[in-house]
């Protein structure tokens, strides 16, 4: 018995399937550019705020405009639990609260409903995240808190160094806790030839 594809009402219905959301030309255009739009995710049902990644910022952008524009060297890290269909990303700054990207299944449109592929976006989050970090070291100091000390890569591919530490926290140690967070700033910008002094 010779074997057949599927109908053509069932491959109009496994095409518009697989086919995912894009991202309105009139939101894409909202996103200040640094080269190609890399991904994005629509941040509610009907699709009128979407987060979107290039090579160096992470924009979300609505029907107001430019609602968060970040270089990828603020993002400490990012984190996509499926089973929330969240993104989290927590920043270099420790000060700021995390971001939460939640991300609709699907976008009701006048053609129906699409689904949403999160692919493309969490794979550019990633290389956004990592292509800012370039070295880091974490160590604890002598009172017991552990930081972390990074270089980075800014949005214009400067080099500058952070901690884990919030500034506040930072002024407050005791001179032994100071003494170690410079030894590790020194040891972190000597790794890669950043002036230490």
């Amino acid at each position: 018995m010779a074997r057949t594809g599927p109908s053509s009402s069932a491959r109009s219905f496994l095409a518009r399937f697989r086919r995912s959301v894009a991202i309105p030309p009139t939101l894409a255009a909202l996103v200040p550019s640094d080269g190609p739009l890399l991904g994005a995710v629509p941040l509610d049902a009907d699709g009128s705020r979407w987060a979107a990644a290039t090579a160096r910022y992470l924009t979300v952008v609505g029907a107001d405009g430019v609602e968060l524009h970040r270089g990828w060297h603020e993002v400490e890290r990012g984190r996509w639990d499926a089973e929330a269909a969240t993104f989290t990303l927590t920043w270099t700054d420790a000060a700021r609260a995390p971001l939460e990207l939640v991300v609709p299944a699907a976008v009701v449109s006048g053609e129906g409903s699409q689904p949403v592929d999160v692919a493309r976006f969490a794979r550019a989050l990633r290389q956004g995240v990592e292509s800012a970090l370039v070295h880091s070291a974490t160590d604890t100091l002598p009172g017991g808190r552990r930081v972390t000390v990074s270089v980075r890569r800014d949005a214009r591919w400067g080099l500058y160094t952070a901690s884990s530490l919030p500034d506040d926290v930072a002024a407050g140690l005791d001179a032994a806790d100071q003494a170690a967070l410079a030894d590790l700033n020194h040891r972190v910008r000597d790794g890669v030839g950043l002036p230490t002094n």
